[in-house]
């Protein structure tokens, strides 16, 4: 362990992924047995996917809305060497996903919280970001074409598509996702799409954010920890 180089002036009011409150929570039910992490290890104090055949292993990536928030329960270990720190719980190991509750979230967006914004969560790491309803974060745009399972880039604005982000435009099919790569690795070129479809070139929007049911309910600046909700009540 290295030594101490800068200290706070106050304590952290938490740890992302406890608990903000003694309200009423419920946890995810899982299918036969416990939820366990996957291959990849499930991130505490993120969103959490559960696979779609079992329904009892959790991971940080996914598509649609996620199954729930996951919970600090301190079950994380250090399995890098010489690492002081991880929120990682290691594939294999019981994982308490919640679907209702108060927890504390670090806001992974560039700007501050506002309570009363809903929780967008991340669908390549579950990481979480705060925006009005009904908002779509925009992590790319770009002219794009869609014959059959196949996204053709002409032109990219802003921003780099990536394997998992959600394609979004006036005539795309709800629910489509970017699932492979092919003549393109985040600009021009060619993607493979989840849904088989036909779209004329048109601007297109990819965000690697989905709108969840939590709402923040605190002020947190950029990095900062801010306390998210299931009940929209204020």
């Amino acid at each position: 362990m290295s030594f101490q180089t800068h200290t706070n002036d106050f304590p952290a009011p938490a740890v992302a992924g406890d608990f903000a409150s003694s309200n009423p929570r419920a946890s995810v039910l899982a299918g036969a047995g416990a939820i366990v992490a996957g291959a990849s290890g499930v991130t505490v104090g993120a969103f959490a996917w559960l696979d779609t055949t079992s329904y009892s292993t959790a991971s940080n990536s996914g598509e649609g809305l996620p199954a729930g928030f996951v919970h600090n329960s301190h079950t994380g270990l250090i399995t890098t060497y010489l690492a002081e720190t991880s929120l990682v719980i290691p594939a294999g190991f019981p994982v308490e996903v919640f679907e209702a509750g108060d927890f504390w979230a670090k806001n992974a967006g560039s700007a501050a919280s506002v309570p009363g914004q809903k929780a967008f969560a991340s669908y390549l790491d579950g990481s979480v970001q705060f925006a009005a309803a009904g908002a779509v974060i925009s992590n790319a745009a770009y002219t794009g074409a869609i014959s059959g399972t196949t996204l053709t880039v002409s032109a990219v604005a802003s921003g780099t598509l990536v394997v998992g982000q959600e394609v979004t435009g006036s005539g795309v099919t709800a629910g489509t996702y970017i699932t492979g790569l092919g003549t393109g690795t985040g600009g021009t070129g060619t993607y493979t799409v989840s849904e088989s479809q036909t779209v004329s070139s048109e601007s297109m929007v990819g965000t690697n954010y989905a709108e969840t049911n939590w709402y923040v309910k605190s002020i947190a600046a950029a990095g900062e920890l801010a306390k998210i909700s299931s009940r929209a009540a204020a």
